[in-house]
């Protein structure tokens, strides 16, 4: 016998074909495009009698005004029309609540697994724990993990009252329910590393379909006898594992992964689905949201040279979500100012059009120096200067002449909670020093949605300058 598997990964809302950078004159990924993928495999598979699996392996959400505004519907709607056949919970499944989380679960026509989420009072998985499923003579297990790292890549509230158990542990429990006849899959949203741990102290998983790094294997690898496959991420690939099934057991292997190219004809079912929630989108952004007492300055020739009330904003907003003890934002990525009066979620993606995630990292007071003194020596109106939260310095021809952290001068020697994006975090505008952060923890949380949501909160924003950046 045969099986192929088909399998996604960390698409983030990304439902319409989009510039993998903007500088490309191609799109790629979309769920239409997916769509003629996972059909074509399956119509070509029917030819031979060989059983197709469609798997997701988490983080269908965040990333997208689309997933801003209709937090996953659509994608849902998608994926049900392609025959999903089974999905993980990834750590930004829970970024718009539980009480999303449950809608989308019942909009599912597919199984959303989770062996190690479990209700902190009943001690329960809140999720489906595996599947079992015959297919043509192949018996097959499906079990899902999430990682434990997601109540701190979300908001505290959103899981409220969930456990999130170690999911190594959780495999070998549920491995023990499980009867060794044909096939495992480890269905996990754990990161490439995790899987790879995984596949090192577990007995009884055949092969591991992961996600949460983002990790592009162009093949399949094998680990301790586990094949371990990943697609990357935002549907720029599907993956493909073809196996060879001999008494019930893997006797050979091979796999891929497909460009979601402008080659690939888009679905017309499925087009038609995503394109009504794109006109719906259109009036969605004009949302009115808050409202701005004052005018918030992100203009070019201010933002990239002296701190403003649209940067304090942004990075007093970052600072709070992120717990963190500083907040640097490079003035690159503010593009727009916003009028006095009403706010719209357009307004806020057009002051910050290039999203990015909200990291967080441990450096040192020594560390934290390095990077403003870099600052300091930036040309005017350089993106990469910085509007700051936690800190105030003040520079003269240059150098740093004065840098607090707090209300307390900076210790050299003692860690601080750092928040950025993940642009200055890899090293952009040329901090180097921020690749030197310990504890990195990459939140998922786009830098627009969190001030959305800030200012849906608070309603009336008015930000006066506090002299935090002084500059000759």
């Amino acid at each position: 016998n045969q099986l192929t598997i088909l399998y996604i990964n960390d698409y983030h809302g990304h439902i319409t074909p989009f510039k993998a950078h903007f500088k490309d004159k191609h799109t790629v990924g979309g769920m239409a495009r997916i769509a003629t993928i996972v059909k074509t495999v399956r119509e070509e598979n029917g030819d031979s009698r060989t059983p197709t699996l469609f798997l997701c392996a988490g983080d269908v959400l965040q990333g997208t005004p689309m997933s801003t505004i209709f937090k996953g519907e659509p994608d849902i709607i998608c994926l049900n029309k392609m025959g999903l056949n089974a999905m993980v919970l990834g750590n930004h499944e829970f970024d718009y609540g539980q009480e999303n989380l449950n809608k989308l679960r019942k909009l599912a026509d597919f199984p959303i697994l989770g062996a190690n989420v479990v209700s902190e009072k009943e001690k329960v998985p809140i999720a489906t724990s595996f599947i079992t499923r015959n297919i043509r003579g192949i018996h097959i297990h499906i079990l899902g993990l999430v990682t434990d790292e997601t109540p701190i890549t979300t908001h505290p509230k959103n899981v409220k009252s969930l456990v999130f158990l170690d999911p190594i542990t959780t495999a070998k429990e549920v491995l023990t329910e499980l009867d060794r006849e044909g096939i495992t899959i480890a269905l996990t949203h754990l990161g490439y590393e995790m899987d790879k741990k995984l596949a090192e102290s577990t007995e009884g998983i055949d092969i591991i379909i992961g996600g949460h790094s983002h990790t592009k294997l162009d093949e399949p690898e094998m680990v301790n006898n586990i094949i371990i496959c990943q697609a990357y991420e935002y549907g720029e690939y599907v993956g493909r594992l073809d196996l060879d099934i001999d008494k019930g057991k893997i006797a050979g292997y091979e796999g891929e992964l497909i460009p979601v190219t402008e080659d690939v004809k888009e679905d017309s079912v499925i087009k038609e689905i995503v394109d009504e929630y794109a006109a719906k989108l259109d009036t969605k952004l004009k949302e009115v949201i808050g409202t701005a007492v004052t005018p918030l300055n992100g203009k070019r020739e201010d933002v990239r040279n002296k701190e403003t009330n649209l940067g304090d904003l942004i990075a007093d907003v970052m600072r709070t979500m992120a717990k963190a003890d500083i907040a640097f934002m490079n003035a690159g990525g503010i593009r727009a100012s916003i009028d006095e009066g009403e706010i719209t979620i357009e307004d806020i993606l057009t002051v910050l059009p290039f999203g990015g995630d909200l990291v967080t990292m441990k450096l040192n007071g020594s560390e934290i120096l390095q990077i403003v003194r870099h600052y300091a020596k930036l040309e005017p109106g350089s993106g990469g200067f910085l509007q700051v939260s936690g800190i105030a310095l003040e520079i003269k021809n240059k150098e740093i002449t004065a840098l607090g952290i707090g209300t307390k001068q900076i210790e050299l020697n003692k860690l601080y909670t750092v928040a950025t994006n993940d642009f200055l975090a890899a090293g952009g505008d040329g901090y180097t020093t921020f690749k030197n952060g310990r504890d990195y923890i990459d939140t998922g949380l786009v830098i627009s949605d969190i001030l959305i949501d800030f200012i849906k909160t608070i309603k009336e924003i008015d930000v006066k300058i506090d002299g935090r950046i002084k500059t000759d």
